[in-house]
């Protein structure tokens, strides 16, 4: 009979998780044993919240990660990243050990318990889909299961709990698995496959809106063929940004409402059909909710909901619905000849750097090869203006927003694809956070270019009318040599001419680097003023 917490591991290597992120504790030490036997590898990294970060990122990349942490004061401690993986769509499985069912019973109070030993579950029932402990070895199975297909169907994260004293129990697999959570209606999917070929057959000005969930369900290459069958202009969100190739002749920018390209704003809402694809309607994803999308012309298609119109659509599996509208031999086809093509807002610096001078020149750097990775603040602004190439090769927390996610992230993500080379954009503020984590880059020999915007502030909070306050006044110091203490190289960045040396330095680099940015904190991002002034503008009514 296979043991609990091993067969878990095995499920999960089986699924494509090759890493798991945590760190050890008393109430996991048996658990750390177990995954110290499977084919998962431990990334023990310095802090929770980085565990959930790197975990979160991991999970965005390959469509499942795994989180190990110990009772309460680690999995309590991770809470705020499983809320922004919960938040953004990412599958990740969280693994808490805990105190043993016979201690339990046993001890009232025993350490890192808070209200009552359910209180860390009840609180993980607010930030996953499905949170449960693994007490009785006859359902554990089915339970595990159960967990999984909420994971990869609604690409949210899911919570398992494992006592102690139970992590090698001998269980039951489950003789027949519980249905799907989820399943495609064929009639339903037919019906809302002949409306959405209607829609598009009557249009005039059809626009694909393609956001994060395009990423989630793996479904870029899908996307792209069927931009290419219609042969219409194609944008994404911010959170969704390089769902498609941003150099492709059909993309032509980020939709943002009035925050963003007005030329983008003005095709996508002018648009008499537009397909919206995993999007997400969140307030940074549509310019403080400047957006103006008529639903009359609108199919909105998510793994949660399909609406055509104003008519919904149960029952429909999100990636059922793209195949089956790419595979229509019915559908129309467009000439993009004339499309308007993205056209970044930035130009290269002259003597001092400026933000602009780093967009341009992180534009000339990027290639196929790179995956891009932002923190809050400018740095996520400033991907307004930066081209991504094909496939997921840009990952940022655009909707929850926590600070911190960049330098963690960065380094899950290149964990998950090795192959590419990974760059981190933070703010100062950002990497005062959770930068200390370059230490877990260096002892697993990743070399991340981590580019820190060097500003003395919270530039984001300063634009937006605090310019005079004191509390968006941060302390600043010498990242680059920062670097060489933790291992690394590090490089002071005052001009352009320097910025491209760096860059091409520490592309060829066996460890990390930093390149210390330094920029006055008036000097921000063009999507970054924009979206000041309609801040300003809201707050004035």
């Amino acid at each position: 009979m296979p043991q609990l917490a091993p067969h878990i591991f095995d499920i999960l290597y089986q699924k494509g998780v090759e890493h798991a992120f945590g760190i050890p504790g008393d109430f996991a030490l048996t658990l750390f044993d177990a995954l110290a036997d499977s084919k998962i590898a431990p990334i023990v990294m310095t802090h929770e919240p980085c565990v959930g970060f790197a975990a979160d990122a991991y999970s965005r990349m390959r469509g499942l990660g795994l989180a190990v942490v110990t009772y309460s004061v680690g999995g309590l401690n991770m809470v705020n990243a499983v809320a922004g993986a919960y938040a953004e769509k990412s599958p990740l499985v969280i693994l808490s050990g805990g105190p043993g069912v016979r201690e339990q019973k046993e001890h009232d109070l025993l350490h890192h318990k808070v209200k009552t030993f359910d209180t860390q579950r009840r609180v993980y029932e607010e930030v996953t889909l499905y949170a449960t402990k693994l007490t009785d070895p006859k359902t554990a199975d089915a339970k595990i299961h159960h967990a999984l297909d909420y994971a990869t169907t609604f690409k949210r994260p899911v919570y398992l709990e494992i006592p102690r004293d139970l992590v090698y129990a001998e269980i039951t697999e489950s003789e027949h698995l519980p249905p799907p959570i989820k399943r495609t209606d064929p009639d339903t999917l037919t019906e809302a496959i002949a409306e959405t070929l209607e829609m598009l057959k009557r249009s005039h000005s059809p626009v694909i809106l393609a956001c994060v969930e395009v990423h989630r369900f793996g479904l870029q290459e899908q996307l792209l063929a069927l931009a290419e069958k219609l042969g219409v202009p194609v944008c994404s969100t911010m959170l969704g940004k390089s769902v498609f190739p941003e150099r492709h002749p059909q993309y032509i920018g980020i939709y943002n409402g009035e925050a963003g390209d007005l030329n983008v704003q003005k095709i996508v809402e002018e648009s008499d059909c537009v397909l919206m694809l995993g999007v997400f309607m969140t307030d940074i994803n549509l310019g403080m909710f400047t957006a103006h999308l008529n639903p009359g012309f609108t199919v909105y298609a998510t793994s949660e909901r399909l609406a055509i119109k104003h008519h919904e659509y149960p029952n429909v599996r999100f990636e059922d619905y793209i195949t089956t509208l790419l595979d229509s031999p019915d559908l129309p086809h467009w000439d993009s000849s004339g499309i308007y093509t993205m056209k970044p807002r930035v130009t290269p610096s002259v003597g001092k750097i400026s933000m602009s001078g780093l967009l341009y020149e992180l534009n000339q750097f990027i290639d196929s090869n790179t995956l891009l990775v932002t923190d809050v603040g400018d740095a996520l602004f400033a991907a307004d203006d930066i081209q991504t190439q094909q496939g997921t090769s840009f990952l940022c927390p655009a909707f929850y927003a926590s600070m911190g996610f960049g330098v963690p992230g960065v380094i899950g993500a290149q964990l998950a694809d090795p192959s590419r080379r990974a760059i981190a954009l933070v703010g100062d503020g950002a990497f005062h956070m959770t930068g200390m984590e370059l230490l877990t880059a260096q002892r697993l020999r990743l070399n991340p270019i981590v580019i820190v915007i060097n500003n003395g502030s919270f530039a984001s909070l300063q634009a937006m009318g605090h310019q005079e306050a004191a509390f968006v006044q941060i302390p600043t110091m010498d990242y680059a040599q920062l670097a060489n203490v933790l291992g690394g190289h590090g490089f002071v960045i005052h001009t352009s001419t320097q910025l491209q040396q760096a860059l091409q330095t520490a592309q060829n680099s066996k460890t990390f680097s930093i390149l210390d940015v330094h920029l006055s904190p008036d000097d921000v991002s063009p999507a970054l003023q924009r979206l000041s002034a309609l801040f300003t503008k809201s707050l004035k009514g």
